[in-house]
């Protein structure tokens, strides 16, 4: 079964799966862990989305990552390597009914890499700027249902608005003076 874009209301349980993943890979990479953020649209109060739970680890040494593969497949993910984005870890967790769908995604950066960032500031923005959260969203609700069953065609559909709120984030930031 090919895997879905389905993008659905806001669901106050999301933050409490991230805080139960969180919990979970905090045991596992302990004292590598310099930063965990819950990040993507999960993590936006009001905004609609895949039920994919994004976490953000930042660990001072990405090589370090990689001796945890055994004990995250244990715990029912995928490692993905780098996965298109050089200098991350990647890891899914799919959901119990092999359909391909995801539960979570797990981006581990090395302490200074530019996605850290990038990603922080976006979820950020749409977390302040209400015209940017529609926007964004009515681009992904309209992406999931031209491109249902397909993640590339999906992601590519939303690429010109995430550029042009990336930017609008940016400039944000830069006038505040505020450090990301």
């Amino acid at each position: 079964m090919a895997r879905e874009m389905t993008v659905v209301p806001y669901n106050e349980v999301w933050a409490d799966l991230y805080k139960i993943e969180k919990e979970l890979l905090e045991s596992i990479y302990g004292e590598l862990i310099i930063d965990i953020q819950h990040f993507g649209s999960t993590s936006i109060k009001g905004m609609s989305a895949k039920p994919i739970i994004d976490i953000m680890i930042v660990v001072e040494n990405i090589n370090q990552v990689d001796n945890y593969n055994e004990l995250m497949i244990e715990k029912g993910y995928n490692p993905r390597g780098e996965n298109g984005i050089e200098g991350r870890r990647y890891f899914v967790k799919f959901t119990s009914d092999n359909s391909g769908n995801h539960t979570h995604h797990i981006h581990i950066y090395q302490k200074g890499n530019p996605h850290i960032t990038d990603e922080l500031m976006f979820r950020d923005y749409l977390r302040a700027d209400f015209e940017s959260f529609k926007e964004y969203e009515q681009v992904k609700l309209g992406a999931s249902l031209k491109h249902r069953y397909s993640p590339g065609d999906y992601v590519d559909a939303k690429y010109n608005c995430v550029m042009r709120i990336m930017e609008k984030a940016r400039q944000h930031y830069i006038k505040s003076g505020r450090e990301m």
